[in-house]
């Protein structure tokens, strides 16, 4: 592991392999960690940079309110560092956030994204944004943060064989610290990329899971699909929203197709 100081944060990061860079992104409460399927399977062939985004992981707790651009900022501070003038993105859920920030704030640094079970926010509706809040802040506050933490696990353990203690380590280490907790969710919040998505042109690929444990990443995938100009959209077998989990072959073969284009 190593680190770079980015915006008065510590970036922690893996680089493996040479080649054209990939660049990993996770979701919300997670870390680099849960893209090592795609580390094994990309490093010799790529140049791999997994990541911990500032207030997960290894990287640092900082003070302030987050917002989704400044993680994109973040991860651009990481590319310079490495001397990496264009990546390919993969962003899971809270990190395909980060990976659409970074394609509309910095157009030139991308050569494409991939899109892995995400949103384009949750601010664009009142409905969406009262949701949110009532799952992400409401419900720990009521119940508690251990309770909150098993929610949440258990959730996605009841979809992904094994994903309840993984999921659980994972959130219970952000979970701790209530205000890093709260900066992270209300930076998902506040995020809404629905009306700018028509502005991304690098390539895009979408991939969502057959399984629609999340109904709402199912109906944005087909509006992003509609709205990204020559997006490709995919549905992973035998998967749910951690899909690179549940069917990291499929999910590592579609992105090898994908990735195989841009080249």
């Amino acid at each position: 592991m190593a680190t770079v100081t980015v915006d008065g944060a510590t970036i922690a990061y893996e680089n493996h392999g040479v080649g054209e860079p990939l660049l990993f992104i996770h979701g919300i409460y997670s870390s680099k960690q849960q893209w090592a399927q795609q580390v094994d399977y990309f490093k010799d062939k790529y140049q791999v940079i997994t990541c911990d985004l500032r207030g997960h992981g290894q990287s640092s707790i900082t003070p302030d309110p987050y917002s989704v651009s400044q993680f994109a900022g973040d991860l651009i501070g990481l590319m310079d560092e490495l001397g990496l003038e264009k990546v390919t993105c993969v962003g899971h859920s809270f990190g395909g956030l980060v990976a659409q920030e970074m394609a509309l704030s910095y157009p030139e640094r991308m050569k494409g994204i991939i899109l892995a079970e995400t949103l384009y926010g949750l601010s664009s509706t009142p409905w969406d944004a009262a949701a949110g809040v009532v799952w992400n802040i409401w419900l720990p506050k009521l119940f508690g943060v251990s309770n909150f933490t098993d929610v949440m696990s258990n959730f996605f353990g009841m979809f992904t064989p094994g994903g309840t203690a993984y999921i659980h380590n994972e959130v219970s280490r952000h979970l701790k610290d209530q205000a890093n907790q709260e900066n992270i969710m209300m930076a998902s919040l506040m995020f809404d990329s629905r009306w700018r998505l028509h502005h991304i042109n690098c390539p895009t690929l979408l991939m969502i899971g057959q399984y629609p444990h999340i109904p709402l990443v199912y109906m944005h995938n087909w509006e992003m699909y509609w709205r990204i100009y020559g997006a490709k959209l995919r549905i992973i077998p035998n998967a749910g929203h951690l899909l690179f989990w549940d069917n990291p072959e499929a999910f590592n073969r579609e992105m090898t197709k994908f990735l195989a284009t841009l080249n």
